[in-house]
């Protein structure tokens, strides 16, 4: 009986579909948030520049997901690399939460929201750049 060790180009496909469940769960709550103000335009008050950020997040998430196509190029896959890489993803999801709770009664507009959550989300968009200074000496 022989043993085979999967290659890079093996292990790349299983990373990718991980790391696009946790990027398509961000894309899903950031366009159910969308297609929430959509259906009650009137049950909270819109802010500005929390669309923006939606906005802004969606194209990051977008832009991340082109991008990781890159990591095909590494050639040895460790657990480190692939949590790593998740983690990333899973960080760009908490930044769509925070666009987006699952529930605004506490509220009483998205800008209220917003600045209350403002440090965590300002916090994780600072996490993001750092993140993506590493996946890029990664590729």
């Amino acid at each position: 009986m022989t043993t085979e060790i999967a290659s890079a180009h093996d292990i790349f496909p299983h990373i990718r579909i991980v790391m696009g469940m946790v990027i398509g769960l961000g894309v899903a709550r950031l366009l159910s948030g969308v297609a929430r103000i959509v259906q009650h335009p009137g049950q909270y008050k819109l802010y500005t520049v929390h669309l923006a950020w939606v906005v802004s997040v969606l194209l990051m998430l977008v832009h991340f997901w082109w991008w990781e196509f890159g990591l095909y190029a590494v050639e040895i896959w460790t657990f480190g690399k692939y949590l790593f890489i998740i983690f990333y993803a899973i960080t760009l999801f908490l930044l769509c939460a925070l666009l987006f709770p699952d529930s605004m009664l506490d509220y009483t507009s998205y800008e209220d929201f917003f600045y209350s959550r403002r440090a965590w989300f300002f916090g994780l968009l600072a996490a993001t750049y750092l993140l993506d200074v590493v996946d890029t000496l990664l590729k």
